[in-house]
């Protein structure tokens, strides 16, 4: 049995606000679950971070106020915290004093409010040493769908990126299950999706499971994977963290190239030989130089150990 963990990072709505829309799953066996969320539980610990949700969107950003605090990188964790909270609530006083509206202050402020312990240096050490430690997981392999939203010209046009996206995970994950059971001496794979509990696609995407159930995907009947996907609270599911990571990683590395926090994820992403089958970049292939358009460009080291399909 395989839980498959799925996140998303961008805005699927075109144009939108992103260049890129990426949803991402990471998949380990059941049996792994308790070794992985250990471990990711004490690496959050040993930056105090224990009761912390790890959205890297909000954790790579530079928070000013931390910035203007002379010698903050001296201080203490808690000194940190209590000095970042004195900085944010007189902020918002001011501009509630010059009638300035304070709304996108406070949501900024509550979603960094679990980080602001840590100077951009450490949050990005954090990320980078999460990211390493997926990249050991020999057991776990991510699939994603990468759409370039400037490209995105379906053969369906009422296919929004959202259900594409979807339907592409669920392909590449079935293919997965059923490639693995076929194996010699190993009875039929199973696996389960658990999604991120946004509202907004929860309903799309169980109604799309259930079609798919019925009458299969455009590609391949749904024969491996149970159930419509479990839509769970983030915030409380290390691996639903995961997934976010590897959505995050993958968009700034199709939008912007950096591909620090992608590199040591790459061995986790299912392959067939040099191909990286598990990660699709939509877009021109004619202009792009990515990994996935461009296998030959990977980094030699992902390819020790190849197999027929990893």
């Amino acid at each position: 049995m395989f839980l498959f963990y799925v996140d998303e990072s961008g805005t699927p709505e075109i144009p939108g606000v992103s260049g890129h829309f990426v949803l991402a799953a990471i998949g380990i066996p059941v049996d792994k679950w308790t070794r992985c969320d250990k471990q990711i539980n004490q690496l959050k610990t040993s930056y105090s971070l224990s009761d912390a949700e790890i959205h890297v969107g909000w954790m790579v950003r530079h928070y000013k106020e931390q910035e203007d605090i002379e010698n903050f990188e001296k201080m203490t964790p808690a000194e940190r915290r209590e000095a970042v909270t004195t900085m944010r609530e007189k902020i918002i006083q001011k501009r509630k004093s010059e009638g300035k509206d304070c709304k996108q202050y406070k949501k900024n402020y509550a979603q960094t409010k679990d980080y602001v312990h840590l100077t951009h240096y450490e949050r990005m050490r954090f990320l980078q040493e999460l990211s390493c430690l997926v990249g050991t997981w020999e057991f776990a392999r991510i699939f994603a769908e990468v759409i370039d939203k400037e490209e995105y010209y379906p053969p369906k046009p009422a296919l929004d990126p959202e259900i594409q996206s979807f339907e592409q995970i669920v392909i590449r994950i079935e293919k997965y299950l059923e490639v693995i059971s076929n194996r010699k001496g190993r009875g039929k794979r199973r696996g389960l999706i658990i999604h991120d509990n946004n509202p907004s696609v929860a309903q799309q995407h169980t109604k799309k499971m259930n079609s798919y159930h019925k009458k299969g995907t455009f590609l391949t009947g749904v024969h491996h994977i149970i159930e419509t996907p479990l839509f769970v609270d983030s915030t409380l599911t290390g691996m639903v963290q995961i997934a976010d990571l590897c959505a995050y990683a993958l968009k700034r590395y199709a939008e912007n190239n950096e591909d620090a926090l992608l590199r040591p994820l790459l061995p986790r992403i299912d392959r067939i030989g040099s191909e990286l089958a598990g990660v699709r970049h939509y877009t021109s292939r004619k202009y792009c130089k990515c990994f996935f358009c461009h296998p030959n460009s990977l980094p030699k080291q992902i390819f020790r150990n190849k197999r027929k399909r990893q």
